[in-house]
């Protein structure tokens, strides 16, 4: 491989696992109240 595609895959690797570590821990400060741990509230 070319020196150019090496960085342009690490560039594409740091991207695509960062943006999936950044939303796992986005998720895990903000969890989704409609994930069915908590019961659901009847607001009639």
């Amino acid at each position: 491989m070319d020196p150019i595609a090496i960085v342009f895959l690490i560039i594409a690797i740091v991207v695509v696992w960062g943006g999936m570590a950044a939303s796992l821990i986005h998720l895990l400060k903000n969890p989704d109240h409609l994930s069915g741990d908590e019961p659901a509230v009847d607001r009639s």
